[in-house]
């Protein structure tokens, strides 16, 4: 994502937050930010830039190739943005048959979570998960449904 991305995503949280607190009951500990595709790209940019401003981030099948995928350079220098006193858990998830279509971010989305996990931070949890018989597009339904069960969970 660009620069213009990150800078937007931040304002847009400044403004959403404050305005759905406005108007509905909001646990403040237990919030998620939620992508699929694009959106999982627009996640994970989140987590990397600021990790703080959620507890759960759920990446599925973010496009990590975007924008000549600049976000492995933002990966390379999130383990120094692990700060403050709440741990942050990650779930990246893929369909299964996202690599035999020949975009391979599949590979790329569990090669990722394997170096998020190897981090060994108690900072930060990484549960990836790829779903049978899905591609890009059916996997919608099974990961808003295991999304949500992830984001429900016990925080840490």
């Amino acid at each position: 994502m660009s620069e213009r991305a990150v800078r937007t995503g931040s304002a847009k949280e400044n403004e959403l937050k404050p305005e759905i607190e406005r108007h509905y009951p909001v646990d403040t500990n237990r919030q998620t930010i939620f992508g699929h595709s694009l959106g999982g790209l627009f996640v994970l940019t989140a987590l990397f830039t600021k990790p703080c401003a959620f507890q759960t981030y759920i990446a599925g099948s973010p496009s990590i190739y975007w924008n000549e995928r600049s976000l492995l350079a933002m990966e390379r220098a999130f383990e120094a943005q692990l700060t403050g006193d709440r741990p942050v858990r990650l779930q990246m998830t893929i369909g299964e048959l996202e690599n035999a279509a020949g975009s391979f971010d599949g590979f790329r989305t569990e090669a990722m979570a394997s170096r998020l996990s190897a981090l060994g931070s108690s900072r930060l949890s990484v549960e990836f998960k790829e779903f049978r018989d899905e591609s890009h597009i059916s996997v919608l339904p099974v990961l808003v449904s295991q999304g949500i069960r992830f984001a429900m969970k016990n925080p840490l």
